[in-house]
C-alpha cells in the first residue's frame, strides 16, 4: 500500500486513493535506483548569498531546461573553494528535476545516478562477485545523467583514478550528461588530484560554475 505522506507529489495530488498510482511507482523506481538517500529525495530550497545571484539564476535556467541539457549530453562542473554553500544541493535539485520531467512511461530504466565519489571508490573495492561489479558499473555508464559529488575530495590511488577515468570517459564518448561538484578551483588543482586526462575532461568539457559564498552553516 502506498503511504501518501511519502509520495513526492502528496501536496499537489487530488486523488483520494493512491493505490495503483503509476506516477508514484515510476518515481519510486527512479529514486530507489538513484543512489539518493530518503532525506535527499525532496528538492532542496536554495537562496543565493550576496554575489551569487547570477550563478543561481544560471543554474535555475539549466534546471528548467534539464531535459535538453541531458539529451544534448552536456556536462557541468559546480565548484567553490568553500564547503557547505549549495554545490551538492544544486546537483540534487537538477537530478530531481530531470526525474520529474521523464518519469512518465519510464518503466524499469535507471535514468539518473547520484555518486558520492569517496564512497563509490570504496564500494567498488568491496564487490566479491565480478559479475555484480560489472552490472553496477554498466548501470552508471548507461544512465542518462550522473552526478559525481565531491570529485577529488580525497587522495586518489592510481586504481581510483583509473576507475573514474574509465567510466567518465565512456560516458563522454556516449554523449551522456554529467554533473560534477568539487572544491578544486583550477585545472591545475584538478590535474594534481585526478591526473591530466580526467582533469581535462572535467575542466575543458564542462560548463564551469563557481559559487563564491562561504559556508552557510557558519552563519
Amino acid at each position: 500500500m502506498i503511504n501518501r505522506q511519502e509520495c513526492w507529489y502528496n501536496k499537489a495530488c487530488v486523488l483520494d486513493d493512491c493505490t495503483g498510482c503509476i506516477r508514484y511507482y515510476e518515481m519510486k523506481y527512479l529514486m530507489d535506483n538513484s543512489g539518493l538517500s530518503k532525506s535527499r529525495q525532496i528538492s532542496p530550497k536554495l537562496s543565493p548569498q550576496s554575489g551569487d545571484y547570477a550563478v543561481f539564476n544560471f543554474l535555475d535556467e539549466i534546471r528548467l531546461d534539464i531535459v535538453n541539457f541531458v539529451n544534448n549530453g552536456e556536462s557541468l562542473y559546480i565548484y567553490s573553494q568553500y564547503t557547505g554553500n549549495g554545490k551538492t544541493s544544486w546537483s540534487i535539485k537538477l537530478l530531481l528535476r530531470y526525474f520529474d520531467q521523464i518519469w512518465s512511461g519510464n518503466g524499469f530504466r535507471v535514468r539518473g545516478k547520484f555518486i558520492y565519489v569517496p564512497l563509490f571508490l570504496d564500494k567498488i573495492k568491496e564487490f566479491e562477485n565480478p559479475t555484480a561489479l560489472r552490472l553496477y558499473k554498466e548501470q552508471i555508464v548507461n544512465a542518462d545523467l550522473v552526478v559525481w559529488d565531491d570529485i577529488a575530495s580525497v587522495k586518489l590511488s592510481d586504481y581510483d583514478r583509473g576507475q573514474l577515468l574509465l567510466i567518465i570517459d565512456q560516458r563522454i564518448a556516449d554523449e551522456k550528461a554529467n554533473i560534477y561538484t568539487g572544491n578544486l578551483v583550477s585545472h591545475e588543482e584538478l590535474s594534481k588530484s585526478l591526473g591530466d586526462r580526467l582533469a581535462s575532461r572535467i575542466w575543458n568539457l564542462s560548463t564551469r560554475v563557481e559559487i563564491k559564498s562561504k559556508d552557510w552553516r557558519e552563519a
